[in-house]
This record gives C-alpha cells, sequence and structure tokens, in this order.
C-alpha cells in the first residue's frame, strides 16, 4: 500500500489527510509533513502510520498546553495537567521540548517529579 494523496482538511487547513486505497487513513499536523518525509507514492507501512500517530499525538498535547498555559496553569505544571487529560507521555515530553523550543516556555523542562514548585 502506498500513500496516494495528502489532502489538507477543509474545516482544519493545519491538518493533512493521509489517503491510502482511496480512504483516509490518518491525518498528520500539516506543519510535520516534511519533517516526516510524507510524499505522494511513499509506502504506507507501520513505521510511517507510528511517526504519523505520534506527531498527531504531539500536535494534540501541544495544542492543549497552550490552552493550559492561556489558562494560567504554570509551566512547572504542564507534565502533570497534560498527563491527567490522558495524553500518551511520550507525546507529552516531546510536546513540550517543543514549545521550549519555538519559545513559549521558558524554565528548563523537567521531566521528574512534578511535586516540585518554583514558590
Amino acid at each position: 500500500m502506498n500513500i496516494e494523496a495528502l489532502r489538507t482538511e477543509p474545516d482544519d487547513p493545519g491538518l493533512t489527510g493521509v489517503v491510502v486505497e482511496g480512504r483516509i487513513v490518518s491525518v498528520v499536523p500539516t506543519h510535520d509533513i516534511e519533517t516526516l518525509g510524507l510524499a505522494v507514492g511513499q509506502p504506507w507501512d507501520h513505521a510511517t502510520q507510528s511517526r504519523v500517530e505520534h506527531s498527531l499525538l504531539v500536535d494534540r498535547a501541544r495544542r492543549d498546553a497552550l490552552i493550559l498555559l492561556a489558562d494560567g496553569v504554570g509551566e512547572q505544571h504542564l507534565n502533570q495537567k497534560l498527563k491527567a487529560q490522558d495524553h500518551n507521555p511520550e507525546a507529552v515530553t516531546d510536546a513540550i521540548q517543543h514549545l521550549h523550543a519555538d519559545g513559549w516556555l521558558t524554565s528548563p523542562p523537567s521531566f521528574g517529579s512534578d511535586s516540585e514548585s518554583d514558590s
């Protein structure tokens, strides 16, 4: 099975559908297509599917982290809050690293105990 098309979702241009055998088998954040190396004609195998799924989980955790920050949740509590929302722990770690890289977070990432406080 190969990727037949990459279609931007009309309801959310930030997501792109991956079409295999005439149906959308997954969606991926549009900004991750190049990073993931997705292209029409590329084989749709388990490894590719896993990378796409992880990318989507990270994107969802990142979006929820931004909402939490806007709601006043402190940086030091993001990890705990996102996991409490049932986000995948690996996706949470990657999302927080992306937020640091993008400048949304200023304190060093800590993925150990969430009970520590800066106050």
